[in-house]
Formats: structure tokens, sequence, C-alpha cells
């Protein structure tokens, strides 16, 4: 005896969000076997990358607010 789908699927509950329907996958198939897995040195580069770009986001920040308070200083003694 062959099993079918419909089968296999009496004993899911229906889906809540979709009309009951099965819900489709978000990425193709053709996307995900496209898509390569990550080796360590590829994770690495990517942590090294969000780091720096973490650290000179703070030095911008910070560098404004520096900017800021020396023109504040700065207004200050014209009075």
């Amino acid at each position: 005896m062959k099993t079918k789908l419909e089968d296999l699927l009496k004993g899911v509950p229906a889906q809540k969000g979709n009309g009951g329907r099965h819900l489709t996958p978000t990425v193709s198939s053709a996307a995900a076997k496209a898509a390569e897995p990550m080796t360590a040195l590829d994770k690495t580069t990517a942590s090294a990358k969000r780091l720096l770009d973490d650290e000179a986001l703070a030095r911008s920040e910070k560098t404004a607010r520096l900017k800021a308070a020396r023109e504040d200083r700065d207004k200050g003694d014209d009075d």
C-alpha cells in the first residue's frame, strides 16, 4: 500500500493564518540549494566586519557628541 500525502497529513492540525492551506516556503528550493554553506573563514570574516562596523558607528556617535559639546562650549565663550 502506497501512502499518499493526504494520508500522512490527516493527523496534522490545520494551520492558522493561511486559510487552512499549507504554507509555502519563504525560500525557493533553487535558492536554498544555491546558498553555499559558510566556511569557518567566512564566519570569522563576517564577524570581524560586524565588529568593525559597530566600532565605526560608536566612534562616529562619540565624535558627533564631542563636536556638539565643543560648539556649545564655544558659544558660551562668545557671550
